[in-house]
């Protein structure tokens, strides 16, 4: 076997291994800059005792959890059940495999060594057919549990994802249009070759993407698939230990491509005027780009509630579908008639200031309604009690407690209200 046909097969496996293990770090060290950065924000602590500033917590979470005890449903699938959390780990580290993570080590002379696992001419096209295989981790785990909040965790995610991943990849489209190619780094190349990054081109295909891609990966306000409150842990309830650390391992990974693919699309991958001459500097050009999305992940988790299901399923069919439509449509007819690439920013600015101005208008309108409306908005008990204080005049103060506890016994004894 000649030199040329067995070297990129040892170079893909050997970066492949780098790959693996340079992931799996981050995800460890990812909850602990979570639970700092979420605790320094809500004012409280965070993990502060394993090692310095608590940096050794990762460590002693993974032998807390290969010390739990396993535990497998009597009523569980068991090979399914062992399996799911596998599907979900393989799904998303395959996905990363055509990201490009820095510049070649040699400008201009492409080499098997160069700091990615592949370089497809579909590369974003596998990223998006291997992303959409990880439902099956979550559904087939919350099936084969034989427990019913976990079948309706899972239902949820197959409903989210599926839904999220229409406007996720309409978003998408118009960047491949000013690229005009799927490959990972040649659509780095070429925002480097037209002086722009193509969140200028695509500012609204870029603000749907995000928005998509935390609903993607079941983050927080989206994270309806695990509502503890409702669901106790959703598809995760009946798992424990290293098996549940797995579904950790599969929603930070995926969080890492997700930032990675926005990194990369919209504000040009490793690429900061000039300095990506310079490998192993694109290299960190290129995390440092990924950080600020992990962050902004961390953030929403930090500030923002979860939302109801109907809104959320609304947000994903009703308002991010058509805009991501009317971004696809435009950006088409930009390329078309070889508008430069500012026409495509401000439209896309103008619709996202419309957008926004139509959501303030309707929330001045509720706020207006709910003031003017006053009491009729207000559950009955609570329009009840109104109505007693105004009918008989109270003041605040002890008179007012007495008038309305009399007033109430009154009612009370008069069968219009029931406790």
């Amino acid at each position: 076997m000649s030199e040329a046909t067995w070297l990129p097969i040892v170079a893909s496996l050997v970066k492949s291994a780098i790959l693996i293990v340079i992931l799996l770090t981050i995800f460890a060290y990812m909850t602990w800059i979570e639970r700092r950065v979420v605790a320094r924000i809500q004012g409280r602590l965070g993990p502060n005792r394993a090692g310095p500033f608590g940096a050794l917590q990762p460590l002693a979470d993974a032998i807390k959890m290969a010390f739990k005890e396993q535990i497998i449903p009597a009523q569980a699938h068991k090979v399914i059940y062992l399996i799911a959390p596998v599907i979900s780990v393989v799904v998303a580290l395959s996905a990363f495999a055509v990201v490009p993570i820095g510049n070649s080590w040699t400008p201009g002379k492409p080499s098997v060594w160069d700091p990615w696992v592949g370089d497809i001419n579909v590369g974003l096209l596998w990223i998006l057919s291997i992303s959409s295989l990880a439902v099956y981790g979550i559904v087939l785990g919350g099936w084969s549990s034989g427990n019913r909040y976990s079948l309706l965790g899972s239902l949820r995610s197959a409903a989210q994802m599926i839904s999220y991943e229409t406007s996720l990849g309409l978003a998408l489209s118009g960047t491949l249009m000013w690229a005009g190619t799927l490959s990972m780094v040649s659509i780095v190349h070429q925002q480097m070759e037209q002086g722009i990054w193509f969140i200028a081109a695509q500012p609204l295909g870029f603000v749907i993407y995000i928005i998509a891609a935390v609903a993607e990966v079941n983050r927080a306000p989206f994270d309806l698939p695990e509502a503890e409150q409702e669901l106790t842990a959703g598809y995760l309830t009946e798992y424990s230990g290293l098996r549940w650390s797995l579904y950790q391992m599969a929603e930070y990974i995926n969080m890492i491509t997700v930032s990675s693919v926005a990194s990369t699309l919209f504000f040009g991958g490793w690429s900061f005027f000039g300095l990506e001459r310079i490998p192993l500097l694109s290299i960190v050009i290129f995390a440092l780009k990924v950080a600020c999305f992990l962050f902004l992940f961390i953030w929403l988790r930090a500030t923002l509630p979860r939302i109801r299901y109907d809104r959320l399923m609304r947000l994903g069919w009703q308002f991010l579908l058509p805009l991501a439509v009317l971004n696809a449509v435009v950006s088409a007819a930009c390329v078309a008639l070889g508008w430069p690439w500012w026409v495509n920013g401000l439209i896309g600015l103008a619709i996202i200031g419309a957008v926004l101005a139509i959501t303030w208008l309707r929330s001045r309108q509720t706020r207006f309604a709910v003031s003017k409306a006053g009491a009729e908005l207000l559950p009955p008990s609570v329009r009840l009690v109104k109505s007693i204080e105004v009918e008989m005049g109270l003041t605040s103060g002890g008179e007012a407690t007495v008038a309305r506890a009399e007033g109430r016994q009154a009612l009370l004894q008069d069968g219009r209200v029931q406790v």
